[in-house]
């Protein structure tokens, strides 16, 4: 590994490790002081530590790209002063022998974001919620998730697609506990002890064919078991995976599922960012000769320019969940419009 990519690939991971220490700081000290009016009212001492503990992980998954781009500025303002970049140019290598390290620790900095995302938040973000609900708005906690309901020797598996509507599959068994009827809907409601049931498929087994299936467009099941009250998943609950399959469930039921696209796309298009972010921070921050007083300005510019990363971020989820843009490009947008401005800087930085 060359030493110059060394020297810069650890600059920018200190600098990055240190901004990422700084807003964690800054968030705990606001937290702890916003959460601190609840203690003696149903929150204690331990469930606030437990609360602040668990919000860190949202918090580095959330602002990974503003830290990068925070980080990598800070770094190349530094490189920029002590004319280590002319140093640089002076050795006949081209601004891809700074680039390439800095995009090292954005990848880093990206995949780090991605399984925090995946794996860590959508269990933290459930407890988090949970506490929020139970000891500070003092609410009963949700009950979410899919329901197994019994009547008889049928048993019902329904998962909730909105407040009223269910995916539902029946098991009907005989008095041995042998199957002998399977029923399939994309989409199910309750109303006086009737199920209604639409694109509708029943299994049965069939000595001859081994399995005998018919479609309906629809079907209804007098039943006494009725759906609890439930909750409807929430998106930054679920795995990639899980929000496929519950995508794909809702279109089968022909309902609108843009809160959920938008958090799918949204879990690669945020860590992609970070790759995006170094090459902004290059465009704005990265100077040679005696120039130290534009890169201060790129500095101040490059933390506007996170700030109104964030704010598009949050409009793009609003417009996506309203359904005035697409939820796949709501997502992408922010990366899309910072990706452009980053690569036009930088192109017409070099000349180009």
């Amino acid at each position: 590994m060359p030493v110059i990519f060394r020297w810069i690939f650890s600059g920018c991971l200190n600098r990055s490790l240190f901004t990422m220490a700084i807003l964690l700081s800054i968030y705990i000290i606001i937290e702890s002081f916003d959460k601190a009016r609840h203690l003696g009212h149903g929150l204690s001492s331990n469930l606030m530590i437990e609360y602040i503990l668990l919000k860190i992980p949202f918090m580095i998954s959330e602002f990974m790209p503003i830290i990068v781009l925070v980080g990598a500025s800070v770094y190349l303002i530094e490189l920029s002063r002590h004319h280590e970049v002319v140093a640089v140019r002076a050795a006949g290598l081209g601004i891809n022998k700074v680039l390439t390290p800095l995009l090292m620790v954005a990848t880093l900095a990206a995949m780090l974001s991605f399984i925090i995302g995946e794996w860590v938040t959508p269990t933290t973000n459930k407890r988090l919620d949970n506490i929020e609900r139970v000891y500070i708005q003092h609410k009963q906690a949700d009950k979410q998730g899919v329901q197994w309901l019994k009547d008889g020797h049928r048993f019902f598996r329904l998962t909730p697609l909105t407040a009223q509507q269910f995916a539902l599959t029946m098991l009907e068994t005989d008095a041995k506990g042998n199957w002998i009827k399977r029923i399939d809907s994309t989409k199910a409601h309750y109303t006086k002890g009737v199920w209604h049931l639409s694109d509708v498929h029943i299994s049965t087994p069939s000595k001859d064919q081994g399995m005998q299936m018919q479609q309906q467009d629809s079907f209804s099941i007098t039943s006494s078991a009725g759906p609890e009250t439930t909750a409807l998943p929430k998106a930054r609950y679920m795995h990639v995976l899980q929000l496929y399959h519950y995508i794909r469930n809702l279109e089968h039921a022909g309902l609108s599922n843009s809160a959920y696209n938008y958090a799918l796309h949204k879990k690669f298009a945020a860590p992609f960012s970070c790759l995006l972010m170094v090459i902004l921070a290059a465009a704005l921050c990265l100077h040679s000769g005696d120039r130290s007083g534009g890169a201060s300005w790129g500095l101040i510019l490059t933390i506007a320019l996170g700030l109104c990363y964030y704010i598009l971020g949050n409009a793009s989820y609003l417009l996506a969940n309203s359904e005035h843009l697409p939820a796949s490009f709501a997502a992408w947008l922010p990366s899309l419009i910072f990706g452009g401005l980053a690569i036009f800087l930088l192109l017409k930085k070099e000349g180009h």
